[in-house]
C-alpha cells in the first residue's frame, strides 16, 4: 500500500470516528445513554454498525470518548486564553477568568450541541455514571497547573495552593449556572449569560484578591 493509501484510507477513518462522535452528542444529549442505540449511532453517522467497536470498543468507550473531546477543546481554548492575556501589555485576574467561562456559558445559553454536551458531563459525573478520572486526566496537569500559575503571577503573594483553590473555586461559580441557566434567567429579573459572565468575572477576580493578604 502506497504512502497516499494509507493517508487516504488514515483521513476516512478519522472521519468515521469524528462522525459518531458528532452523532453521540446529538443523540446522547437528546435521549440519554440507555435511550440511545449502537444502531441508532451508526444510522446517524452513516457508518457500519461495528464501526463504535472498531473505533471506540464499545458504546460505553464512546460516551467517555465524546466528554473527553470536549474536554480537550476547553482545555485548548483556556490555554490560548491564558497566553493571550498573559502576554498582553495589562493582563488581570479579570481577562483570565472573563477568557475561561464566557464560552461554556455562551454555549449552555443559546443551547449549542457543545453546552449541551458540557451539561450531561456534569450531571453524569455527579451521578457517577462515567469515571471522572478517565474523562478529566487532562485537567489536573494541564489546566489546573497553568491557570493556578498564571493566578500566582497576577495574584502577588497567592502560594500553590491557594492559587488551585482558586481554580476550583472560579470553576465552581460557572458550574452552578452552566447547570441551571434557566432558573437564573427565570427567577432573577434582566439576568442572561452577559450579567453571570460579569458576576463570575467580579466575584471570582476580589475573592482571589482578598484571599492573597488573608493566607494562613
Amino acid at each position: 500500500m502506497t504512502d497516499s493509501s494509507l493517508s487516504e484510507r488514515s483521513g476516512l477513518e478519522r472521519g468515521v470516528r469524528d462522525r459518531l462522535l458528532d452523532a453521540a452528542e446529538r443523540l446522547f444529549c437528546a435521549k440519554g445513554f440507555h435511550g440511545t442505540s449502537v444502531r441508532d449511532l451508526t444510522t446517524e453517522a452513516n457508518c457500519n454498525v461495528a464501526a463504535i467497536n472498531y473505533h471506540f470498543g464499545g458504546k460505553v468507550e464512546l460516551y467517555s470518548e465524546m466528554f473527553r473531546r470536549q474536554i480537550k477543546l476547553v482545555i485548548e481554548e483556556s490555554m490560548a486564553v491564558i497566553d493571550r492575556v498573559m502576554s498582553s501589555p495589562h493582563p488581570s485576574i479579570e481577562a483570565l477568568i472573563r477568557g475561561w467561562v464566557t464560552a461554556p456559558l455562551k454555549a449552555v445559553e443559546l443551547n449549542e450541541p457543545r453546552g449541551l454536551v458540557l451539561q450531561l458531563m456534569v450531571r453524569e459525573v455527579l451521578n457517577r455514571q462515567v469515571d471522572p478520572e478517565r474523562i478529566f486526566a487532562d485537567l489536573k496537569e494541564v489546566f489546573v497547573a497553568r491557570m493556578s500559575a498564571a493566578f500566582r503571577e497576577l495574584g502577588e503573594g497567592l502560594d500553590v495552593q491557594n492559587s488551585q483553590l482558586a481554580v476550583f473555586s472560579v470553576d465552581a461559580l460557572m458550574l452552578h449556572p452552566l447547570l441551571f441557566m434557566p432558573y437564573y434567567r427565570s427567577w432573577i429579573e434582566g439576568c442572561d449569560s452577559d450579567k453571570i459572565i460579569d458576576h463570575v468575572v467580579r466575584f471570582g477576580a476580589a475573592a482571589i484578591r482578598g484571599y492573597r493578604g488573608n493566607q494562613a
